[in-house]
């Protein structure tokens, strides 16, 4: 089952392993808001800070996740739904975001009351970034 697996993996990204080197040589700095120090250092670390970003604003508890795993029940049909994995995504991660307050209520009215979006084009897809939590940390 694995035999064409480190096929699939593709290249390694030099500019990325530069990164890598250029953080593990960095001298270590304390810190009592990480999130804070990565949205500051996104330009001398762009994919580090974008993954830490990622990790660093996962809920630290399973109630969470549960309470994740509940509303995406309820936003799809038992039988099945038609919004692609990115939208439904993408749905739960505005609902949260919602909820902690990290996006403006006058937004998500201003976004929801655009023009239609044509959903015929099954094979589209959101461009890189657009979860990204440290856009709204600015």
């Amino acid at each position: 089952i694995f035999d064409h697996f480190a096929s699939m993996a593709g290249k390694i990204d030099v500019a990325a392993s530069d990164e890598i080197a250029r953080y593990l040589a960095s001298h270590t700095e304390p810190t009592n808001n990480p999130l804070q120090w990565w949205t500051d250092r996104r330009s001398n670390f762009p994919r580090l800070s974008r993954m830490a970003l990622d990790y660093l604003s996962i809920p630290g508890t399973s109630v969470d996740v549960e309470r994740v795993f509940s509303r995406g029940r309820r936003a799809l049909s038992h039988i099945g739904s038609r919004l692609s994995a990115q939208t439904t995504c993408a749905i739960l991660c505005v609902g949260t975001w919602s909820r902690l307050e990290l996006i403006r209520p006058s937004d998500s009215l201003a976004v929801t009351s655009g023009p239609e979006v044509n959903n015929n084009d099954s094979d589209y897809e959101m461009e890189d970034g657009w979860d990204a939590i440290h856009a709204v940390l600015k």
